[in-house]
């Protein structure tokens, strides 16, 4: 049998957890997770964009963890935008270590996402696991960080398709 190429990261798994518990804190797990193939895509493609772009930063400050995390849940809900309007993405990565991340959505999502504390409560929540005694070590830092950002973005999805369909938007 061919040796696996894929290695088992309990710090990537706890990087997740913090930001579904942050998910749940916030309450953006009261209806099943909405999930599309072209979210992956969209999710895919801005994480290999960030983790190009801080290629070889190997410390990050506090603020700068909470940007990020900003940053993805901002363009979650500019991602939910292109799929409803059948545009491609087409990420830029301003505001993504400086705080200032715009979001370029739909109306009704880009009130409901500058107002929800859950990108500041999983940037919390990851630094806090940063900090922990849990913590992994040097070579799973960024691993942990790609991780949580990834789950960052999957469920910023959720909430925008979640805000889309209460506001009576059918998906076509």
């Amino acid at each position: 049998m061919p040796e696996s190429s894929f290695s088992r990261s309990l710090a990537a798994q706890n990087a997740a957890r913090c930001v579904v518990a942050a998910a749940q804190s916030c309450g953006l797990l009261d209806h099943p997770v909405a999930v599309a193939p072209e979210f992956a895509e969209s999710e895919k493609k801005l994480l290999l964009q960030i983790l190009a772009e801080l290629k070889g930063k190997e410390t990050f400050s506090a603020d700068e963890i909470a940007s990020l995390f900003n940053f993805v849940f901002a363009k979650s809900a500019e991602s939910v935008t292109n799929f409803a309007n059948h545009r491609p993405d087409e990420f830029d990565l301003l505001g993504l270590l400086d705080g200032k991340a715009p979001v370029c959505a739909e109306e009704k999502l880009t009130d409901r996402f500058k107002h929800s504390d859950f990108a500041g409560c999983a940037a919390q929540n990851f630094w806090d696991f940063m900090q922990s005694a849990d913590a992994p070590g040097e070579e799973e830092k960024f691993l942990a960080l790609a991780e949580a950002l990834k789950w960052c973005f999957r469920l910023g999805c959720h909430f925008a398709v979640t805000i889309l369909e209460e506001n009576h938007y059918v998906f076509i």
